[in-house]
């Protein structure tokens, strides 16, 4: 199995400074956010904003939606009894994919280059990027 590293320190500073960046456009369009790495995971659902410090391509500053804890064990509670066609779950499923637009929207209105994340096992990620400066280096 292929040793996979972690980004160099100045890379992951880069990473943390995008996260919040991003914590912050979303604030300012009325979102409660949620660090990955914090202890306190409020009931009350929100951006979920994650730093992935590893150098292949699941490395880089992510944001997903999170729906109430309430609502999010209703949804676990008919999966697990095949309900798929529940109201409930129909309903997350709307929540969720309307979030994610929406979330890649407004990055991308704030400045910030967002797309899926294509990643099998969270399917409504989101990858964020800085837009690299359309200026060119200045020679010294």
């Amino acid at each position: 199995m292929p040793h996979i590293e972690q980004a160099n320190e100045a890379e992951i500073v880069e990473r943390n400074n995008l996260a919040k960046r991003v914590a912050e456009a979303l604030k300012m369009a009325g979102f409660n956010t949620i660090a990955q790495d914090s202890d306190r995971r409020p009931d009350t659902g929100g951006a979920l904003i994650s730093v992935d410090p590893m150098t292949d391509s699941r490395g880089g500053v992510f944001v997903r939606w999170e729906v109430h804890t309430s609502f999010s064990r209703a949804v676990a509670g008919k999966l697990q009894k095949g309900e798929l066609q529940d109201p409930t779950f129909r309903h997350f499923s709307f929540i969720t994919e309307h979030m994610h637009t929406t979330m890649i929207a407004i990055l991308e209105s704030a400045g910030f280059r967002a797309s899926d994340a294509e990643d099998d096992m969270s399917p409504y990620m989101i990858r964020v990027e800085d837009v690299p400066s359309l200026d060119p280096p200045r020679e010294s």
